[in-house]
């Protein structure tokens, strides 16, 4: 494994009142589910032996392991801060407590400012992602992409298909092939951007939550080859 890309955990550290509000915005976003909620997310696959040309963006930017100052500046919270950005930035808050590693940055190489996050996740943090729920185990060839934000500031720049085609082969430092990732069906302008850096529709997510999120149950469906969904263009 290349030690370039090995990262000890990182350590959030935002203050105890903004943990409040953030937790706050998550019990909201559990309040919304309701009694019975039920999704569908397709499971998009890339294949890392296959010669593929990775998409720019539209200005410069290099892809670094993520580090604790960056976490401030890409989930940062002001009044413009829409509701639907507040629990997605929440959720990214909760997630980086996890202190998981293997967090990517892409970063705007005209400031130095961060503008888009991801983490790599392979199949020694099986363990881990099982606490997650709503993924399948990964195999020893497989790695998982998950919790992509870019924040308001850097949208629009076709940031998110560049960087995560990039993020994508750091999977082969950890002995992976195939990389995976879960957009929700109605999500059009990231399934576009998936498409855009490789990937295929290769799994359905079913998601049934009941009793505002705290019960779940997950199946997964894989896409035969005939089927037309795995052919699909968003």
């Amino acid at each position: 494994m290349s030690t370039s890309t090995v990262q000890k955990p990182i350590n959030s550290s935002f203050d105890p009142a903004d943990r409040l509000r953030q937790f706050r915005i998550r019990v909201a976003g559990r309040l919304r589910l309701g009694l019975r909620f039920e999704s569908i997310r397709f499971g998009l696959r890339r294949d890392l032996a296959q010669p593929f040309a990775a998409p720019t963006a539209k200005i410069p930017i290099l892809v670094r392991p993520l580090v604790e100052t960056d976490l401030p500046i890409l989930l940062a919270v002001d009044a413009a801060t829409s509701p639907a950005d507040r629990f997605e930035i929440a959720c990214r808050r909760a997630f980086a407590a996890k202190r998981i590693a293997r967090g990517f940055v892409a970063v705007d190489e005209r400031d130095g400012r961060p503008c888009y996050v991801q983490w790599l996740l392979g199949a020694a943090d099986n363990d881990f992602i099982r606490r997650l729920h709503g993924f399948p185990q990964l195999a020893a060839d497989e790695a998982l992409l998950e919790n992509a934000y870019t924040p308001a500031s850097h949208r629009g720049l076709g940031i998110m298909p560049a960087a995560m085609a990039l993020i994508a082969e750091k999977a082969e430092t950890i002995g992976a092939r195939y990389v995976i990732t879960f957009v929700d069906q109605d999500n059009i302008p990231s399934l576009k951007g998936c498409q855009r850096c490789g990937f295929s529709p290769d799994l359905l997510h079913r998601q049934v939550r009941l009793g505002f999120g705290l019960f779940r149950r997950d199946s997964f469906t894989k896409l035969t080859g005939d089927d037309p969904r795995r052919t699909q263009k968003f």
